[in-house]
């Protein structure tokens, strides 16, 4: 059980910080709002994280999270196109596009937040550590994830009623959807 006097110096510790950083982390979550409402699958909390994660400063975790997310939904669209997707994210994300499930711009958009992949989930000695580089990237990959969840999950409201361009993503999630609602 943590003392109090801990408790109380690491609550004004956090306190300080956030005053400290508040207009910052406000400038950096409207530059990556995430998409206002998706269906309710696994990786919908793991996405929405991808924006707090930048807005916090937490670049690395942003960088890594947007890239498996993107996997993520790679993988859930080819299964909603109904194949079993390869091992290959590049193999899988070129097959959407040659099959006609995705346009080019977002097989574009897969493919850049894909880039160096491997370098920023092994921490390659490739991997920048100055930190307005990182933010750059970060913040790159997490609009990315932003533009590509509004083409593929993307819809109208009519009186109320919600309307997906794209039902098929949007079936087998027993009509409940996740609502970002702190946009």
């Amino acid at each position: 059980m943590p003392d109090i006097f801990d408790e109380k110096q690491s609550e004004d510790s956090l306190r300080q910080e956030f005053e400290q950083t508040i207009k910052s982390r406000v400038q950096r979550y409207l530059s990556v709002k995430p998409h206002g409402i998706i269906p309710n699958t696994k990786f919908a909390v793991a996405s929405s994280e991808c924006s707090l994660l930048f807005r916090d400063g937490h670049f690395y975790g942003c960088i890594a999270l947007s890239q498996a997310v993107s996997e993520a939904l790679v993988k859930y669209i080819c299964e909603k196109n109904s194949w079993s997707p390869a091992n290959s994210y590049e193999e899988n994300v070129h097959t959407l596009q040659k099959r006609g499930f995705i346009s080019e711009q977002l097989h574009e958009r897969f493919l850049e937040i894909w880039k160096d992949r491997d370098s920023y989930h092994h921490l390659n000695d490739s991997v920048t550590t100055e930190i307005a580089k990182l933010e750059q990237i970060a913040q790159e990959k997490a609009k990315l994830i932003t533009l590509i969840e509004e083409e593929v999950f993307g819809f109208t409201v009519d009186h109320g009623k919600l309307i997906p361009d794209n039902p098929k993503y949007w079936e087998g999630n027993k009509g409940e959807v996740y609502l970002r609602l702190d946009r």
